[in-house]
């Protein structure tokens, strides 16, 4: 009888092992971490998928999927409709400033994003700021082989296909420095004084398009003169465009890595953003797209010369301003309405 209990004591108890190994080995595996960036596309984002995506996916095993269509309006949609399908987006100070004022974002965790090479005031609670770009006249070589001025551009007697950026931000900025306004006293912007200069060639623009749109056009021969970020311009030239592009009339401004109120992958995109704003991958990020890293530790990296290109370089920053996100916060709304009202008629 002692010999059956033992028996069937160690019969159970193996019996239970087993079932504990089968369902260990049948139990499906644990899915993959995943993050959704939501960018411009074209070559911003061929450049942010080697510096940011495809290596934080190999760094880590997780699944990194990159998206275009960023923008105030597509995140503020999203939210709203409680619909939202990104996790981490790459914005424009003017969107980034209005995402915070409508509540559009949620926290970063700086427990887990170590960014202390970063400027603190580009170390905010909804907001991380990455790079510096600037916006840029540039022009085809072929058609304007001595360059071109800002003025030239708002000057109907010069005769040419220009493409302008879609949205008015940098867009009202260049017309006032072109026309004669001084970076100090840009803001506030004198939105009719802007507008009126852009009345002067407005028969000649036949463009208004997104950076990766209008680097197409150029690279396609299909426009004379544009407005667009000198990452853009500086790709297509590589691409074979014989363009060139000055810093006279350029706007700066801070591109931010955000997370949306409801990301699905929150947690991810805390990590991904730890990545995105180290030394190396910022510095990285520069190699493949001329853009100015903000992590102080990232300059140490990259070669002297690439500064000349960056709009944080002396003698480039002096010719032009500095967008005013603030500003645009307060009176994007109103001005977005007459600018749509204005390139529509």
């Amino acid at each position: 009888m002692t010999k059956n209990r033992l028996y069937m004591g160690v019969s159970a108890a193996l019996l239970a092992a087993a079932s504990v190994t089968f369902f260990a080995q049948s139990a499906p595996a644990a899915d993959p971490a995943e993050v959704v960036v939501a960018s411009y596309g074209g070559s911003f984002q061929d450049a942010q998928t080697k510096a940011f995506f495809d290596t934080y996916a190999k760094a880590t095993g997780a699944k990194v999927t990159g998206t275009t269509g960023s923008g105030y309006a597509k995140v503020k949609a999203m939210v709203e409709s409680g619909n939202v399908t990104w996790d981490v987006v790459s914005a424009e100070s003017s969107a980034h400033a209005n995402e915070v004022k409508d509540d559009l974002l949620q926290p970063l965790d700086y427990s887990v994003i170590k960014a202390d090479g970063i400027p603190a005031e580009l170390r905010t609670k909804y907001g991380v700021g990455y790079i510096k770009f600037g916006m840029n006249l540039a022009w085809s070589k072929d058609k304007f082989s001595s360059g071109l001025t800002p003025a030239q551009f708002f000057d109907p007697a010069v005769k040419a296909r220009r493409a302008v950026p879609l949205e008015p931000e940098y867009t009202l900025e260049f017309a006032l420095l072109a026309d004669g306004v001084k970076p100090a006293d840009l803001y506030p912007l004198d939105v009719d004084r802007a507008l009126k200069v852009y009345e002067r060639i407005k028969d000649q623009i036949v463009a208004y398009k997104g950076a990766a749109d209008t680097q197409a056009l150029i690279q396609q021969g299909e426009v004379d003169l544009a407005y667009i970020p000198n990452g853009r311009v500086n790709d297509a030239i590589k691409a074979g465009a014989k363009w060139a592009y000055g810093w006279d009339a350029s706007v700066s401004d801070t591109e931010w890595w955000v997370v949306m109120k409801g990301a699905p992958h929150a947690a991810e995109a805390m990590k991904f953003i730890n990545f995105a704003v180290q030394p190396e991958q910022q510095a990285e990020l520069t190699r493949q797209i001329p853009y100015g890293p903000t992590n102080v530790d990232a300059l140490k990296l990259l070669d002297p010369a690439v500064a000349k290109d960056l709009p944080s370089y002396p003698d480039n920053a002096k010719l032009g301003a500095v967008l005013d996100s603030k500003w645009w916060n307060e009176n994007r709304e109103s001005v977005k309405t007459r600018w749509n009202t204005a390139i529509m008629q």
